[in-house]
């Protein structure tokens, strides 16, 4: 390991970690604002952008570590604690042997070994652990799966009696299948030599931060109003509306002006038991950051008898999620598990001749297949939350 850490990092430290922050954060407000407009291009390059700055802040922790005792460090790397609390995930023998393939070509041009399967795991549950909305919904990873089984919830699937025809069709009904392979987000990879010279705990560190932060914007906002076309279906959307070119159309918002029990028992609770199909034990409520605390966090919060606040509580079983993603003045409500998302990966990092740039880097493009809808027009409500009133505490 010694040798990775023998060059000077010190040309790659970023200006301080204020700098660090603002930057991707507008990063990230770049990339939304690019799909929203549905603007590849841009997209392709804020993605580069937030690859370099990813790279950058990498390489100054890689360099901090390295102004530690250098004996310490290399002890430290056989802790499996220590190389967490890095964010360096211990690599399983197909992992390293894979990043040290990677490293000794120089890139991943020309590499026919596919990334291990293990990697997109760890982005999937990281994916899960980091972002509210991803680790509610029916998120399933279909690396290597073109097609994936759901149930038909407006058909029984079970009987009693006897097996005949009539019941076998009825019975095959009961299921459907939903294509992975449709739509195609891409995430470009420019790699410097410096990023390579760390070694494979860093580069795999590397890799799984592109994808994530490729992945998780574009993956929220396709749930929440993806139109369609090239991309998923949100829940937003009303599958039963006239489609053009391929876009669905915005589900009307229903009123929504309180948070009292009469009002979510009556708009929310009733219309998702689908006529008393159903029983609902509980329910996803998706706001914008913004509503929550001015609209949200007002309405769920009271002082209690014992002098101390608290705060999510409401009339109904229900779980309140922030996204971005959902535009102020809305609400989503609906059961978590009516939205199915199947994410895949070619499993394969190739090289990209559409944007070159210094000398000593290579840019190479990574490729996630998905799709993704509500089960049913009535698995999520639209409601606007705009003139909703909160109590004065």
């Amino acid at each position: 390991m010694k040798k990775y850490f023998a060059m000077d990092l010190q040309r790659f430290a970023m200006k301080n970690e204020d700098d660090k922050i603002k930057n991707e954060i507008e990063l990230k407000e770049e990339m939304k604002a690019a799909i929203e407009s549905g603007d590849s291009e841009a997209f392709a390059k804020v993605q580069i952008e937030m690859a370099k700055s990813i790279e950058n802040r990498i390489l100054q922790e890689a360099k901090t570590a390295i102004n530690e005792d250098m004996r310490a460090i290399n002890e430290d790397m056989n802790d499996q604690a220590v190389m967490v609390k890095r964010g360096l995930n211990p690599l399983t023998k197909e992992e390293r042997e894979y990043y040290n393939e990677v490293i000794g070509a120089g890139g991943f041009a020309g590499i026919e070994k596919l990334v291990p399967a293990t990697v997109f795991d760890r982005v999937f549950e990281d994916l899960r652990q980091n972002h509210a909305l991803l680790s509610e919904i029916n998120f399933v990873n279909t690396t290597a799966t073109t097609e994936w089984i759901t149930r038909n919830n407006d058909v029984d699937a079970a009987w009693w009696g006897a097996l005949t025809a009539a019941i076998t069709k009825k019975l095959e009904m009961a299921f459907k299948k939903e294509k992975t392979d449709l739509y195609k987000l891409s995430a470009y990879v420019p790699v410097a030599k410096a990023m390579l010279d760390l070694g494979p705990d860093w580069l795999d560190r590397f890799v799984r931060e592109i994808l994530f932060e490729s992945m998780a914007i574009a993956l929220e906002l396709a749930i929440v109003a993806g139109t369609g076309k090239d991309q998923p279906i949100g829940m937003i959307k009303n599958l039963n509306g006239a489609v053009v070119e391929g876009v669905y159309p915005d589900k009307v918002a229903v009123e929504l002006d309180d948070l009292k029990p009469e009002t979510l028992g009556l708009k929310v609770m009733a219309p998702l038991t689908k006529n008393g199909k159903r029983a609902v034990p509980m329910v996803l409520m998706v706001v914008n950051p913004l509503d929550y605390w001015s609209k949200i966090f007002p309405a769920t919060t009271f002082l209690s008898a014992t002098g101390t606040y608290v705060h999510g509580v409401l009339p109904i079983p229900a779980k309140i999620v922030q996204s971005v993603a959902v535009t102020q003045g809305t609400m989503i409500a609906g059961m978590a598990k009516d939205y199915f998302m199947g994410v895949g990966s070619t499993q394969k990092i190739d090289f990209s001749d559409h944007y070159k740039f210094l000398e000593d880097e290579r840019t190479y493009i990574a490729k996630q297949y998905a799709n993704g809808k509500p089960i049913d027009n009535d698995a999520f409500l639209v409601f606007d939350i705009s003139g909703m009133s909160t109590p004065v505490v």
